[in-house]
C-alpha cells in the first residue's frame, strides 16, 4: 500500500547526481572525431588514444570501445600504404604490354632460372620473342611451354604478337601441322 508520504517522494523530482553536467570525455570525443573528418588522422589518433586512457581508468567502457574503434581506424588511415611486389609474371607481362620485349625477357630469364617448370614463363618469354621477331627461339619458348601445359595453346592461337610467326614451319606442333 503506497502512502501519502511515498507517493510525495517517488513525485519529487531527483537530484542530479553529485557532478553531472557535460560529460568532458563526450567533449574530448567530439574534438577528435572533428579531428578526423577534417583529414588530421595523426592528431586524432593521439587524441582517441588519451581518450581510451581517460575512459579506461573512468570505468566509462562504452566510450573506451568507441574510442578504441576510432583509434584503430585513425591509425589504418595514417599507416604508410604497403608497397605490393608484382610476380615476374606480372612485371613481365606489363612490360610486354608496353612493348617493351627486352625488360620482359630480363625479367622471364632471371625468373626462369629459380622457376624453370614454370610455363607461363615460358609462354611470357617467347611473347617476348615474338616482338622482337626471333621466329626460331621463340618456337623453342612456346614448344617448352606447351609441354609444361598444353592450355597455353589457346592464348598462342589468340595472341596478336604470334600473328605474323603462326605460318612459319617451326610452329606447326602447336597447331597440329
Amino acid at each position: 500500500m503506497v502512502t501519502k508520504a511515498k507517493a510525495k517522494q517517488d513525485a519529487a523530482p531527483q537530484a542530479a547526481p553529485q557532478g553531472a553536467g557535460p560529460n568532458p570525455l563526450a567533449e574530448d570525443f567530439a574534438k577528435a572525431i572533428k579531428l578526423m573528418e577534417a583529414g588530421k588522422g595523426t592528431e586524432a589518433a593521439k587524441a582517441f588514444e588519451a581518450l581510451v586512457t581517460k575512459a579506461h581508468e573512468q570505468g566509462q567502457w562504452h566510450l573506451k570501445r568507441s574510442a578504441q574503434s576510432y583509434l584503430n581506424l585513425a591509425l589504418r588511415q595514417t599507416a604508410a600504404p604497403k608497397e605490393t611486389k608484382l610476380t615476374p609474371e606480372a612485371e613481365a607481362q606489363l612490360d610486354l604490354n608496353r612493348k617493351d620485349p627486352k625488360a620482359a625477357l630480363t625479367i622471364l630469364e632471371k625468373a626462369l632460372k629459380t622457376h624453370p617448370k614454370e610455363a607461363k614463363l615460358h609462354y611470357l618469354k617467347a611473347v617476348a620473342l615474338a616482338q622482337l621477331e626471333q621466329d626460331e627461339p621463340c618456337a623453342a619458348c612456346l614448344k617448352t611451354a606447351l609441354e609444361l601445359d598444353a592450355d597455353l595453346t589457346y592464348l598462342f592461337r589468340m595472341e596478336p604478337d604470334f600473328e605474323d610467326m603462326r605460318d612459319h614451319p617451326a610452329f606447326g606442333f602447336a597447331l597440329g601441322r
